[in-house]
């Protein structure tokens, strides 16, 4: 599978601190995959999004897109030159305009280019609406098409899920994770949620304080992260020994368990719950879907599931 980008010993220092937002950033991207890059606020993901658009100037490093160099110590192209498009977190759509001007804005895309992206993204006998008259899922579509028309080599989205409610995001990440696929396009996509980044993502990235920590599918950062960073990052632990720890739904109350433990504290979260026991003087986390426990209950349990080391 060819590589769309290629990042080679990126670096980015912001003088005001000394922050150091890349740090010798090592990574590609394919052709055709949703690429996630996993942080927290303040982890240098936007920054680096924004470097490889043309909106932030690397220290040094090679950023490359299909095959060509658009930023190295000779090279800085222009954004719009570096066959990119970029979707924000607001959509950035034009309030005065329809939605086929905005979709077509600042491009030369024919009649038939228009119908079939509006084909597409299921905004058919939607563009001649305003903004403001379309659902916050057909603004996304809007702000989607805007970004594909010209085809770019590789789409760039700054979490554009992030000020949305809980009920219509999942339903927005849907929606978008169809439409990508449906174009075949190469996407890098910016996020500190990590629901939105095991949905959309077919690898994902794992950044704090300008570093790559960990690269993978969301199935293998999760069972083999690579530091205690990471594996608190994606999930809760539970410490056993020294360096040793287990995931909470890798504890398993039954009636034949190997270890004796005691209930201190139930938390129902809907589809599971949330157990604190006691076994001596080690409290263990453990997610259950028993609703007969009781705080208090003498109970037996046993691992079932790898031991994390670290």
């Amino acid at each position: 599978m060819n590589k769309i980008v290629q990042i080679k010993n990126l670096n980015k220092v912001f003088p005001k601190g000394n922050i150091c937002i890349a740090n010798n950033i090592n990574l590609d991207i394919k052709e055709g995959e949703i690429f996630t890059i996993l942080g927290k606020s303040g982890s240098g993901k936007t920054t680096f999004l924004r470097m490889i658009a043309g909106l932030e100037t690397p220290n040094s490093g090679e950023i490359i897109i299909d095959k060509n160099i658009v930023y190295s110590k000779q090279i800085n192209l222009q954004p719009k030159d570096r066959q990119v498009a970029v979707v924000f977190q607001n959509y950035a759509l034009l309030p005065h305009l329809s939605i086929a001007s905005n979709i077509t804005f600042g491009s030369n895309t024919s009649k038939n280019e228009l119908a079939e992206v509006l084909e597409k993204t299921k905004l058919k006998g939607q563009e001649n609406k305003l903004p403001h008259e379309l659902s916050g899922g057909q603004q996304q579509r809007v702000a989607l098409a805007r970004a594909i028309i010209n085809k770019p080599k590789i789409l760039l989205l700054d979490e554009p899920l992030s000020n949305i409610d809980t009920e219509l995001r999942a339903h927005l990440r849907a929606e978008l994770k169809e439409m990508i696929k449906a174009f075949g396009i190469t996407a890098l996509f910016i996020t500190h949620d990590k629901e939105d980044a095991f949905y959309l993502s077919d690898r994902i990235a794992i950044m704090s304080g300008g570093n790559i920590l960990q690269t993978g599918t969301a199935k293998d950062i999760y069972h083999h992260p690579a530091d205690l960073y990471c594996a608190n990052f994606l999930g809760k632990i539970t410490q056993l020994f020294q360096n040793s720890y287990i995931r909470p739904e890798h504890i398993k109350i039954t009636l034949n368990g190997e270890f004796s433990a005691i209930i201190k504290s139930i938390v129902f979260y809907g589809s599971f719950y949330e157990i604190v026991i006691v076994d001596k003087d080690k409290e263990l986390l453990v997610h259950s879907f028993d609703d007969t426990l009781e705080i208090g209950q003498e109970i037996k349990y046993s691992f079932d599931g790898e031991i994390l080391k670290f």
